[in-house]
């Protein structure tokens, strides 16, 4: 392997360490015999190559957290929980040893891959994976999609996810000691993900960072988004292959700067070129998201939010009305910092 195997920026010392404990973690799944287990894979960025590097006087260490798919073949429910716990020890020593999080994705069946198909996190997988146990080709299971053909949805989910995570830096800052490895992460992963969105909506979305970075100056050349915009997104990702957790001299201007950018963000993929309403760019992410209206989506509604929804959210892709409920409560006034206990609960159960 190179140095840029699993990193967005060459560094030896990780590629040996992750060389010798994915071998290592491949040893100890195979120990555990576990019936219907067909394979588990590196994803996340040091799955595709692009993971972080913490550069530290006593070496470069891991950055992200190592994101593992588990897939199984015609696995029970039974026979899949089994895994999971099996599993469960084997991240619980890892995370330890490597002071990062160690994350075994719930074990899907191959036969139902093609249900997430259409999701951004299996597509990016698709495109860059490293063998950790088993033997699986995913290309036969997950059909390959051009970014233009991802749903609406999720650029709603990105964006969700990464307003939710601004509001949960917002929360660290208040504190006495402000955690800055958190603050910063989260803050310049809601600047890559509102650029990041805003190319998903509109069909220009790119596989590989450096990609994206261009897609982007050039979304922004043919909609007036300003160059200093421009320049925090291509500082975001380079923060996101070098990190540098240090709070700046002026965090909460820093915050609020971030939150403009959310909002405008959200504005702009509901189909709004100018100021609009919060109420005006609710419907426009409705009629964005129209296509994908369905009986399913009003079901998952119903039975895992336990709550009823306006005639007009009533088919909608939950993430969409859930990242309506974290518009409305971000946009109030630029002191908001805590989210409702319903947004906590529909973002936990929808994200």
């Amino acid at each position: 392997m190179t140095d840029a195997a699993y990193t967005g920026v060459p560094s030896h010392e990780i590629t040996e360490l992750l060389d010798g404990a994915l071998a290592d973690i491949g040893k100890e799944v195979d120990e555990l015999r576990l019936p219907k287990l067909a394979a588990v894979v590196l994803g996340g960025g040091y799955g595709r190559g692009e993971g972080g590097v913490l550069h530290m006087p006593q070496g470069d260490r891991l950055y992200n957290d190592l994101d593992f798919f588990v897939f199984a073949d015609g696995a029970s429910r039974q026979e899949t929980l089994a895994i999971q716990d099996g599993l469960k020890g084997i991240s619980e020593r890892w995370e330890k040893r490597l002071g990062v999080a160690v994350d075994f994705s719930p074990v899907k069946n191959v036969h139902s891959l093609c249900r997430v198909s259409q999701t951004l996190m299996y597509q990016e997988l698709l495109r860059g994976w490293k063998p950790v146990w088993g033997t699986l080709e995913l290309g036969d299971w997950i059909p390959a999609l051009n970014a233009e053909k991802l749903p609406f949805s999720e650029a709603a989910r990105l964006l969700l996810n990464r307003g939710m995570g601004l509001m949960f830096a917002a929360e660290r800052l208040s504190g006495k000691k402000p955690d800055a490895d958190f603050v910063m992460r989260n803050m310049n992963k809601a600047v890559l993900g509102c650029g990041d969105a805003l190319l998903l909506a509109s069909g220009r979305y790119r596989w590989h960072g450096e990609e994206r970075v261009q897609s982007f100056k050039d979304y922004a050349r043919q909609h007036a988004i300003p160059d200093e915009t421009v320049a925090r997104y291509e500082r975001a990702f380079r923060y996101k292959l070098e990190p540098q957790p240090v709070l700046s001299e002026a965090p909460w201007e820093e915050w609020r700067n971030c939150r403009c950018l959310f909002l405008d963000a959200v504005r702009r993929v509901s189909g709004w070129e100018r100021e609009a309403s919060t109420t005006d760019i609710c419907k426009g992410l409705r009629n964005a998201a129209r296509d994908e209206w369905s009986l399913k989506n009003m079901l998952r509604w119903l039975l895992r939010a336990k709550s009823f929804r306006s005639l007009n959210e009533l088919f909608l892709p939950p993430v969409v009305t859930v990242l309506e409920i974290l518009l409305r409560e971000m946009g109030v006034n630029d002191e908001r910092t805590t989210c409702s206990s319903q947004l906590l609960a529909l973002w936990k159960v929808f994200n």
